[in-house]
């Protein structure tokens, strides 16, 4: 875990951990030169578990993690912010995991995200390769929430990148999946909380052009970077969203893009085939429900790629509602048009 100015929830998040029903570990901290009462805070603490690395200047978070990665000598290593809190039953059930599934070198868990009395429930893919496929588009593995096998990212020298500026997770995972599986737990334990200091709050126009170098990196594993309808990647992105209500020809493009991923698939063998297919279907099914005010091109694509197969019915009922409540908007429109 590093730290830097986090005294406000850093004693609950500690207490999440020490609290851990798995019992043998080391938590290294690393405080990244706090000027409140982080440090304090740290060694108030009398458990010898805790390991905290005091560092002389501010170095930032990404080269504080790469440091800590380089000074853990355990078999895994479990990420944790120092503003989250990690239920008691973490670290047990995702080293059990990780010893029934020798191959996997990460495994994140699903979330509750929680902003006062609010609460959130997140959850992403847990089989390798339907995560691998949605880190073409976006983060499907919860940073604060990972447990890494540390043999593996040494043997083939996995670090964050320090020069990418943010989604360094992201970027990780990325690589990572090029050389080992991946998973998700399929339990919620971790609670991750939103306040007004949250990073991803303060930065959002980062996020969006680290999300764009992302996407040129990965689609040159398919030799797409270059294509003109590349744009389109970052559109239906869930991280930066932006197919709501667009012009007919976005439909059509979604489509053309989507064609391409797929047979750009075929050929370079990137991706598991079913779970890419699987994956476009559900995302192209809701850019459709997203501009259903253009319902005739939306009816017609639904049939056509043949969605219900790939989506729960409940979706289908509520599309079939938004196209129904466009046709009459629609008519509503024309009938009250001065003759």
């Amino acid at each position: 875990m590093t730290v830097y100015n986090g005294e406000t929830y850093l004693r609950e998040t500690i207490d999440s951990i020490l609290k851990q029903t798995y019992k043998d570990f080391k938590f290294l901290i690393l405080d990244n030169a706090s000027t409140d009462n982080s440090r304090e805070i740290i060694r108030s603490y009398n458990d010898p578990r805790i390991e905290l690395v005091a560092l002389p200047e501010n170095i930032g978070q990404v080269p504080a993690l790469n440091k800590g990665l380089d000074m853990i000598d355990t078999v895994y290593a479990a990420r944790m912010d120092a503003d989250d809190i990690s239920m008691p039953r973490r670290f047990e059930q995702q080293v059990a995991f990780m010893e029934r599934h020798p191959f996997v070198g990460v495994c994140g868990t699903f979330v509750i995200g929680f902003w006062g009395k609010k609460e959130k429930h997140y959850t992403w893919p847990c089989r390798s390769e339907d995560i691998k496929v949605k880190l073409l588009f976006e983060c499907s593995i919860p940073h604060p929430a990972v447990m890494l096998r540390k043999s593996f990212f040494d043997r083939h020298q996995l670090r964050y990148d320090e020069s990418l500026g943010h989604s360094e997770d992201w970027e990780l995972w990325q690589r990572a999946g090029r050389y080992f599986e991946l998973a998700i737990v399929p339990e919620f334990l971790l609670r991750y909380r939103f306040h007004q200091e949250n990073e991803s709050l303060k930065i959002i126009h980062r996020q969006r052009d680290a999300a764009e170098e992302l996407d040129m990196r990965s689609l040159k594993f398919l030799g797409l970077e270059n294509h003109p309808l590349r744009s389109i990647h970052r559109d239906v992105a869930f991280e930066t969203f932006n197919a709501v209500n667009r012009e007919p020809r976005f439909i059509h493009d979604v489509e053309a893009w989507f064609r391409q991923l797929k047979n750009a698939n075929r050929h370079y063998r990137v991706y598991e085939h079913q779970a890419l297919n699987r994956f476009l279907k559900e995302r192209f099914f809701i850019v459709l429900t997203k501009n259903t005010l253009h319902w005739r091109p939306a009816i017609k694509k639904f049939r056509q790629e043949k969605l219900h197969r790939y989506i729960p019915w409940i979706w289908t009922l509520k599309f079939v509602v938004k196209i129904l409540i466009a046709i009459f908007k629609n008519l509503g429109s024309l009938r009250s048009q001065p003759e």
